[in-house]
Formats: C-alpha cells, structure tokens, sequence
C-alpha cells in the first residue's frame, strides 16, 4: 500500500523533528465536516443564529448557514448545542500543572515553594506538565493557549515544551522566558530564543517570549531583550504592576518612555495598575490578560475591572497556572470576572455577559495576534469550534444565552472540540490523549520533585 503524505502532514513531521523528538504526523482532518443543526451558533461577530449548520473544509469554516446541503460531508449532529468559537486563554504558566494545588509547604506560600521546587524540572518534567495543561484545556474547550515558558532552564527545556505543544494539535503560542531562579541582571538564553525563531514550530505553534520586564529585571536586561525580540519580530509578554510596590516602581511609565509598549506587547495582570498607567497602556494600544482567581488566590488583591473597562483596554482572560488556580475553566473565569466588576462597582449593569464571552474568544484572539484566524465563527476562519450543551441539568432552561455561557456552563458541558478542523473531543470523551498515562507520568514527575526539594 502507498502512503500519501500532504504537504500539512509533512510541516507538521519537520517541525517535531526540530524539536528532538520523533511524534506521529499531524492527522489529517476529514475532507469536509458538517456540524448540523445547532440550537444556537454564536459568531461572536453578530446576534446568536438560531438552528445554524456550519460546513469545514480542510480545517477552515467553508459555510454557515440553515440547512447546508451535506454532500460527502462526515455530519455530527449538534441538536440540543451552542456551537461557538473555542476559548483563548491568554497567559499559562504550563510547566508547573503538575504541581497542582501545591501553592505553600514548609518552605512558606507561593513563592518560596516555586523557588524550592522549580530547580528540579528536567525537560521530562516540564513537557508533562504542558502535556498535562493541554489535555485539560482542550477537555475545558479551550483551543488556543498562549504558554508562559518562565522556568526555561536549558535549551533542552524550551525544545521539551515546543515538542509537546506541537505533538499535542493545540494551537498556540510558546512564549519563550528564563529560568526562576535567574538573577535580576542575567537575561534568558538570546542566543537559543533567535536559534529557534527563525522560523515558526508548526502551523499551530508560534514563538514568542515572555520577559520580565521592568517590575522584575534590571533596565540592561529589559531592555535587550525588548532590542532583540523586536529585531527577531516576536510578541512580548510580561508581568506588570501586579502588586502596590511593583506598580509604584514606574515601569509602566519606563516602558513607555523608551516606546516598549504596543499592540505586540501585552502586560499581565495590572492588580495595582493605576488609571494613569492604564491610560498609558490603552493609548499605546497594549492588550492586557487578566487571571482573577489566581490573582485572588496569590494575595496581589483585587483586579480593577471596572477601571479596565473604562480605559478602554483590550482584555483577555486566562487560568494562570494549576498550582493556584486548581484548574482550567474558563467559564469560572468568566463569571468571576463579571461578578467583581458589578461587585466592586456596586452597578449590576456595568457590563453586559456577552463582554466576557469576547474577553475570552474574539478579543483574547485579537489580544495574542491571532484575531484574523480564530476567535469568532465566519467563513474563511480556522476551524476552531467547541459545542457546549444547553440541554443539560445545569444549562435547561435558561433564559439568555451569555448569561448561560458565563454563569452556568462548565467544562463538562462541553461535548465537541475542533481544532483546526480536526476532532479533540467528542461526546464529552477526549480523544486524541492517552490520560492514564499522563497522569501516571505527572503523579511519577511530581513526587521525584518534592523529594528532591525535601517538600
């Protein structure tokens, strides 16, 4: 039998290869996908359609429309769904999933355990956690993910990371960053990142990095690795103003002042941002990504929704990271971040619902470049498509949809993934990993890692 290779399919086997790992080529999506009959499509352009079919052709929407002929199409029935674009998380610290929920220990809260623990990640070790991260975020219909690579330990790690981010047929970004226990005057490894930017991993997996910036890095520091990512194209990402005493350090201002800020750089966080620096942020047109329960949970306080919202900023959401957050549900996100927002401001009708859906779709896309490929349903767009049931327990009745999308929903709703055209999960079963043995895997990594770090 002959084997027929596409020219996807062969990207896809030289991209893993650069990375130092041998994976199964890319599989193939079906010549044409028909998802038939949705209760409600959500474009997040437009009103919600009522029974919407929607046609895929070689992993990008072909048609959407009431009744689309079927022709050779494989047809998944959706009757009892909404069927909308995949949720973009904006920032994910993945190399850690492993360590869920080991937010203090003997050597003290958050940041002390890191530190203790974040020597002993081999490669081995961080690749289980993004395969970890991955598998829960495609099960929680999340289908872009932007990977804040920030224990980059070797080279070897960052090539561990990539690997499994393109083994897994997730789309994102990889976010190259430093190792925790770098110094404040010590870059990450220029060297190896303009290595590896050259060219894009895969058709799914772009480059990026995340620095640390003005708050947590000498200004030579912060400033060639501004120098070079700009020389090298690549969006930046970086911790900002997460607590009092790093906003009143000024980097915000410092950024500016040396025109470090724009649409390729986005700032995570701002718990402590003032209006000022906010407007200064909006001006230059920086995305901001915004994880409340970690930031909850990690004591930089409250975010300042309200005042986000009124500067004008462009807002995406993420989970952060498991060891604070315990999981990866974007519809917990979304609802908590409605819920501060009309909570602190004392104003029930601040925003509406449908605003978080774009903070985690259509403008978390647009928030990490990628808001002419995914995030919204339109004919041309990558085929990046969950179906949430709104026939369940917990979604029937329901009066409003984003209401039903943001305070009701959970990812167990969630019963289809497509990414790029290509099923991840289907009838609430994840289908493309094998979870015994990731977590076996974790549970081996984790436990090698706390006795290494006597925790």
């Amino acid at each position: 039998m002959s084997t027929i290779i596409n020219r996807r399919q062969a990207s896809a086997m030289l991209a893993t290869a650069a990375w130092g790992m041998t994976v199964p080529a890319r599989a193939a999506p079906p010549r044409r996908l028909l998802l038939r009959g949705a209760d409600h499509l959500l474009t997040m352009t437009d009103t919600p359609r009522p029974k919407t079919d929607l046609l895929i052709h070689q992993g990008r929407i072909e048609a959407i429309g009431p009744g689309l002929p079927a022709g050779d199409a494989d047809v998944i029935d959706l009757s009892g769904h909404v069927l909308m674009p995949g949720f973009v998380d904006t920032h994910w610290h993945m190399w850690n999933t492993a360590a869920r929920g080991l937010w203090r220990s003997a050597k003290g809260g958050f940041m002390p355990t890191l530190a203790a623990i974040s020597p002993h990640f081999t490669p081995a070790d961080v690749a289980i956690g993004v395969d970890l991260a991955l598998a829960e975020a495609v099960n929680s219909g999340i289908t872009t993910v932007h990977n804040w690579a920030h224990n980059v330990r070797s080279p070897a790690h960052a090539d561990a990371e990539i690997a499994a981010m393109i083994r897994s047929g997730v789309r994102g970004r990889f976010a190259y960053g430093y190792a925790q226990d770098v110094s404040k005057d010590q870059s990450m490894n220029l060297d190896h990142l303009s290595t590896i930017a050259r060219r894009p991993p895969s058709n799914l997996v772009s480059i990026g990095i995340c620095a640390r910036g003005p708050d947590r890095s000498a200004p030579p520091v912060w400033q060639a690795e501004w120098d070079v990512a700009r020389r090298l194209e690549l969006p930046i990402s970086t911790h900002m103003a997460s607590d009092p005493k790093s906003a009143a350090s000024g980097g915000i201002a410092a950024l500016a002042a040396r025109e470090g800020l724009g649409a390729e750089v986005q700032l995570v966080h701002l718990t402590a941002a003032s209006r000022a620096d906010m407007d200064r942020v909006a001006q230059a047109g920086s995305p901001v990504s915004i994880s409340p329960w970690t930031e909850l949970e990690v004591g930089y306080g409250v975010p300042p929704i309200a005042d986000m919202i009124a500067a004008g900023l462009l807002l995406g959401l993420s989970v952060d990271n498991m060891v604070l957050a315990g999981q990866a549900d974007m519809f917990s996100v979304m609802r908590l971040s409605t819920d501060l927002a009309r909570g602190l401001s004392r104003n029930q009708l601040l925003m509406e619902d449908m605003a978080a859906l774009r903070w985690a779709t259509i403008d978390g896309a647009r928030s990490v470049g990628l808001g002419q490929q995914v995030g919204a349903l339109a004919p041309g767009m990558r085929a990046d498509i969950i179906a949430v049931r709104v026939d369940a327990l917990n979604t029937a009745p329901a009066a409003d949809l984003p209401s039903l999308l943001t305070h009701a929903a959970r990812p167990d709703n969630v019963s289809l993934v497509l990414i790029d055209g290509i099923v991840h999960k289907r009838d609430g079963q994840l289908v493309r990993v094998d979870l015994p043995a990731i977590r076996a895997r974790a549970s081996a990594s984790i436990a090698k890692i706390r006795s290494a770090a006597a925790i």
